[in-house]
């Protein structure tokens, strides 16, 4: 962050005065308070012994409340240090100034001091690898590592990625002890030089480099293309725009593409009762493979889904479109490919008709059978009419740790948004309870969750399509969390007496006056789960409060049981590493719709080395397995069960 105006220190006189720092947290005006001059200089010096940072309090000109802090540090001491911090500013708003004016050095603990002593140690030889080489380099064993010529031809340099002296590449580093230089520029070639006393951990080094230059090769060069494909091709030659209906919760895409049906070509409807083909089956299956092998080495918090919904074109790309234009289906295909962008909407129905096909859901044993909502945890339903939904609540905010302090950013509005998510759930005796509350924050630049997916199978004749979506946002800890946010998350409070089947918003909360200035979205939803017969994969159908709406949109979606278990690898694997997921398409679509067992009979062979990197480029699967078949026909059973209620030709 970056705060040249923290010239001046606070009470900490050990710190030089004239020193940047490298992160800035302001304290919210909701959690000010008075505090001791001796409590500020205990709070710096816990800060430097625990962290290794140097602490700069900003005090009031009465020298009695703190409102700003600064720290100078780099690296994992740094990230400590915020969450010191953090927690000091959550925790202090409930602390009595006669408490604080009692603040003491805390007592000698030699066990503690020891450990502190040993971390330090180890924190100061880790730091020999991040600076220059040693005078017996060349002595070292040594690997090098090859610039692509791909990112050379987008003039993209080692130094683009890495910083001038290859900084990001400190992870991998420190956790190898290896060095890691950028060696002269040979014949327009540009060469990463690795340098160890261990060959073992050099060749670990090289393996990990190499899988984030991959990652950084398929972001530039591979960017994400859609997959359409129109499931009800043989009904109509002509697709005509029309306008959004006004149920619609965010109507800023309003252009609504529909295929007018043909009386000369198949009877609306009657793809849903045919097998769909191979090629597009063997396409699907491809995309869906690239898109999980292109994440499995990009750590992250994601989301697998296949939802149904509503169909509209891209304001941005469609601006001289309007409604009641007709097209050439060709040309209409033509133009979502290029020209402009085609978005499935998370909403599929209005209030009204969301809930018969909720009815509907309940009453359909022939398809579907009781599964408890909230995955393995709550009661497990008698009955599809017994289900009771998970609740949830998800609140999207501007970084308080921003908004009104000095951003280090050159644009805030690119600064990425944290996003605060609840689930009330049901326990074993029926009665709603809070979880713990879950954050994230979005990539930089990224107004919402990243896309890593964009398949669409289309049903343009009544303006729907199954997406599979998969999304990812990075996971952060509680600790590094603004206080404001933590706070907000523990004053949320379901409404006294809520009966889950009314059509009322379940939750309330404050808004403080930071609150206020740093919300800027919200979504509540009630998630009602029943599992598909005879697989693993279960269908969610949800309500859906967004800002300014009396009543809520519902959506529909399918997703497997065990995907969640899968990817949560991701969230916790390190830099350079790979997924173990084995055989993807087995692991993800398994043959029998049930489990895939790839992952854990695969470990050490196929994509997966013995080290766990995983630095073996998978094989894409050959052509269609029977996995995708049948999660292809309970996609167009549920599709038949919402065409019926939504007034589409069925035969």
């Amino acid at each position: 962050m970056d705060a040249g105006g923290l010239a001046l220190s606070g009470t900490d006189h050990n710190v030089t005065k004239l020193k940047k720092p490298n992160k800035v947290i302001p304290v919210p005006l909701e959690f000010q308070r008075r505090t001791q001059i001796g409590e500020g200089d205990i709070l710096v010096n816990e800060v430097k012994t625990d962290t290794g940072c140097e602490l700069i309090p900003l005090w009031d000109k009465g020298k009695t409340r703190i409102y700003e802090f600064g720290i100078v540090g780099a690296g994992s001491g740094l990230e400590k240090a915020v969450r010191y911090i953090n927690e000091w500013i959550f925790k202090a708003r409930s602390k009595s100034t006669e408490a604080s004016a009692w603040a003491k050095t805390p007592a000698f603990d030699p066990n503690k001091w020891y450990q502190n002593e040993i971390e330090e140690m180890e924190r100061h030889r880790k730091q020999k690898f991040k600076g220059p080489l040693p005078h017996n380099a060349s002595q070292l064993e040594r690997k090098i590592v090859y610039w692509p010529e791909a990112l050379l031809d987008h003039a993209i340099t080692p130094r683009d990625i890495f910083k001038n002296k290859l900084e990001s590449l400190d992870t991998i580093r420190t956790n190898n002890d290896v060095y890691i230089t950028l060696l002269p520029v040979l014949d327009g070639v540009w060469q990463i030089e690795i340098l160890g006393e261990q060959a073992d951990k050099i060749a670990t080094a090289q393996a990990q480099l190499q899988t984030v230059i991959e990652e950084v090769q398929a972001d530039t060069t591979s960017p994400l293309l859609p997959i359409n494909i129109v499931l009800d091709d043989r009904e109509g030659l002509e697709v005509i725009i029309k306008e959004a209906e006004l149920w619609w919760p965010n109507r800023h895409d309003r252009l609504v593409p529909r295929l007018i049906s043909h009386p000369m070509m198949d009877i609306p409807g009657v793809f849903r009762h045919d097998i769909v083909h191979f090629t597009q089956l063997e396409m699907i299956q491809r995309a869906f493979q690239k898109a999980l092998e292109a994440v499995s080495i990009r750590k992250g918090s994601y989301d697998l889904a296949i939802r149904l919904g509503c169909l509209a074109l891209s304001s941005k790309k469609a601006t001289e479109i309007t409604p009641g234009s007709v097209f050439e289906k060709e040309a209409f295909m033509q133009g979502i490919e290029g020209i402009f962008q085609l978005d499935v909407k998370k909403w599929l129905a209005g209030h009204t008709m969301g809930s018969q096909i909720l009815r509907e859901l309940m009453s359909a044993d022939h398809l579907l059978e009781p599964t408890k909502s909230a995955g393995h945890f709550g009661r497990m339903p008698g009955s599809l009419k017994a289900t009771r939904p998970v609740l949830r609540g998800t609140w999207v905010f501007a970084d308080p740790s921003l908004v009104g302090g000095r951003s280090s950013t050159s644009n805030a509005a690119q600064a990425p948004r944290v996003i605060l998510q609840v689930d009330w759930t049901e326990d074993e005796e029926g009665f709603y309870e809070k979880g713990i509350p879950r954050y994230y924050r979005t990539d930089q630049g990224i107004p919402g969750p990243r896309v890593n997916m964009d398949i669409n199978l289309l049903e343009l004749g009544e303006s729907r399509g199954w997406h599979f979506a998969l999304e990812s946002l990075i996971s952060i800890f509680s600790t590094d969390v603004s206080p404001v946010l933590k706070d907000f998350a523990s004053r949320l409070k379901m409404k006294a007496g809520y009966d889950f089947r009314s059509h009322e918003p379940f939750v309330v909360w404050d808004n403080t006056p930071t609150v206020k200035n740093c919300l800027g979205a919200s979504r509540l939803e009630t998630i009602y789960s029943f599992g598909i017969k005879k697989t693993s994969y279960k269908v969610e159908c949800t309500g859906m409060w967004y800002p300014g709406q009396k009543d809520p949109a519902w959506g529909l979606c399918v997703r497997h049981f065990e995907w969640t278990t899968h990817l949560a690898e991701l969230e916790r694997i390190g830099m350079g590493h790979r997924a173990s997921w084995g055989d993807i398409v087995e692991t993800f679509i398994p043959d029998d719709g049930h489990s895939g067992h790839s992952a854990a009979e695969g470990h050490g062979k196929g994509n997966e080395s013995d080290d766990g990197l995983g630095t073996e480029e998978p094989k894409l699967a050959p052509g269609p397995r029977d996995g995708i078949r049948i999660l292809t026909n309970k996609l167009l059973q549920l599709s038949t069960m919402v065409s019926s209620i939504a007034g589409g030709a069925t035969i």
